[in-house]
């Protein structure tokens, strides 16, 4: 039998704190009732009443885990949320009689490799705390950082070239003798390799792998990705086209507004502006504001990645919204680089707004609210997997765009 895929074991420390949370965890959302919930609660007397009223059956696309979805009050709100921000019906019943989405999140629980991997969802800010802050998000074992899956079989999607990648992902994504951009252009490099119409066979896939990891331990690939230049002003125009995409949708909900007229305000942003005086200044963002946090937390950008690739099941992306279809590996790649790019900006917005004052807090705080705004959100998730199609962006001039500063 193959090596088992690599499985992370961080999500199972979570605790949620409750009351001290500065964020619901369900305002402002929906929140789905699976089948066998909302025949505990029709049956149950205490709820019955109430399960009638704020409860609706799912007319679309409903299944076993959507059966039905709480109605939310007009303040965004859910009914059964207490004034201390605690689940009355937690309280009143007991975490049994949760719902498999309310009693699940923030924990993302994803079918990988013939068994359940669980990673965090960092809409919720104690996740976004316990991912983001930890020196080693992942475990070492054998020099790696990653505990093996259990031992059964693998599934057919999850070939030898797919755990190839998983592990070749983790072992690129945590070595810091690179800048991160550089890894994760090396990632989309060999995601693009590996897709190419001439692609390798799986033997071919999986020495392709193994040349590129004696590469960057040789270290014969650093002149050519240090060579790469910044172009601020193609990257803050891409920027701002999918900030612009996000509005159009639907007005989000202020928090993660707030973070993007904080980015705006940094720029400059202007119609009498010019392009080039905005460049500049979101250039000057990166370099004076946010590269020293950056430099004082080498590790919170790369856990928000690590943390993606097991959330969102790299290399075969699981689509918001979709369960029953995948994206494959370079759109999976194509994916995390247009959330790793959308959520960098912002927060060399909060950055320069706060300056010498920007914190660990505040970076938590831009995460929890970007993943609220955009990963939670199907509509835009769907867009963006449009956009991660776009030719330019699966070439490495164009993957280059997206990650250089």
């Amino acid at each position: 039998m193959s090596e088992p895929s690599p499985q992370p074991n961080y999500a199972d420390q979570f605790r949620c704190i409750g009351p001290d949370c500065e964020q619901s965890c369900c305002a402002g959302w929906g929140a789905y009732v699976d089948k066998a919930t909302y025949k505990k609660y029709r049956e149950t007397p205490g709820l019955r009443q109430a399960a009638a009223r704020h409860i609706e059956l799912n007319r679309a696309g409903r299944d076993a885990f959507r059966y039905a979805r709480i109605k939310f009050r007009a303040d965004g709100r859910c009914p059964f949320l207490a004034d201390d921000n605690l689940c009355e019906i937690q309280k009143q019943h007991g975490a049994a009689y949760l719902s498999r989405t309310c009693a699940q999140y923030p924990r993302a629980l994803v079918s990988f490799d013939g068994g359940t991997q669980r990673a965090l969802y960092l809409s919720c800010p104690e996740a976004a705390r316990l991912v983001l802050l930890s020196p080693q998000l992942l475990p070492e074992r054998n020099g790696k950082r990653y505990l093996p899956t259990q031992d059964s079989a693998p599934s057919p999607e999850a070939s030898a070239v797919t755990r190839a990648l998983r592990e070749f992902a983790l072992d690129v994504l945590q070595d810091r003798s690179y800048p991160l951009w550089q890894r994760l252009l090396v990632l989309g490099i060999v995601c693009q390799r590996v897709q190419e119409p001439a692609a390798p066979s799986p033997s071919g896939s999986t020495q392709l792998l193994a040349q590129y990891g004696a590469m960057l331990r040789e270290g014969s690939l650093r002149p050519s990705l240090d060579g790469i230049p910044a172009r601020p002003g193609l990257q803050l125009e891409l920027v701002l086209r999918l900030i612009r995409g996000r509005f159009q949708l639907e007005q989000p909900d202020r928090h993660f507004a707030e973070l993007v007229a904080e980015f705006l305000r940094a720029i400059g942003h202007s119609p009498e502006t010019p392009a080039e005086q905005m460049a500049a200044r979101y250039q000057d963002a990166y370099v004076g504001c946010l590269a020293p946090f950056e430099d004082a937390y080498p590790c919170f950008l790369e856990n928000y990645v690590l943390n993606h690739i097991f959330r969102a099941r790299f290399p075969f992306a699981e689509l918001p919204g979709e369960p029953q279809r995948s994206a494959e590996p370079l759109t999976s790649y194509v994916l995390l680089a247009l959330h790793y790019r959308v959520l960098h900006s912002l927060l060399m917005g909060a950055a320069a707004r706060r300056g010498r004052g920007f914190s660990s807090n505040d970076a938590v705080r831009v995460v929890h609210s970007f993943a609220r705004g955009v990963e939670h959100h199907p509509a835009f998730c769907h867009e963006l997997e449009k956009f991660a199609h776009a030719p330019e962006l699966r070439q490495t001039d164009g993957m280059a765009l997206l990650l250089r500063n």
